[in-house]
């Protein structure tokens, strides 16, 4: 069998310490500075359609029916129409099969 003809395998080597200096680098690299230097990036700007699509607001979710829904399965009466969610799902493949 293939499996008992395997190798072992061989282990990892051990794990080299970082040096103390270069936890400091590391750390200004996260903050962005280095020697009490900013180091520069690329300025982004996003269009005004695109920045609203980025913020959310409370009209995105229903959450009165999020809680509601939360609810219902807490306490096991959540119910659903299979032949409703397979209806929808075979007409969602017709629309996208015609679009081909």
């Amino acid at each position: 069998m293939a499996i008992d003809r395997t190798q072992g395998v061989s282990p990892l080597t051990s794990i080299q310490q970082r040096d103390p200096s270069e936890a400091s680098v590391q750390t200004a690299r996260k903050e962005g500075t280095v020697s009490g230097t900013t180091t520069s990036g690329t300025a982004v700007t996003l269009s005004s359609a695109q920045a609203s699509l980025t913020q959310s607001s409370a009209q995105d979710i229903n959450t009165a029916r999020v809680d509601e829904l939360k609810q219902a399965i807490r306490d096991g009466k959540l119910t659903m129409d299979t032949g409703k969610i397979a209806d929808a799902l075979l007409q969602d493949t017709q629309d996208y099969l015609k679009g081909l």
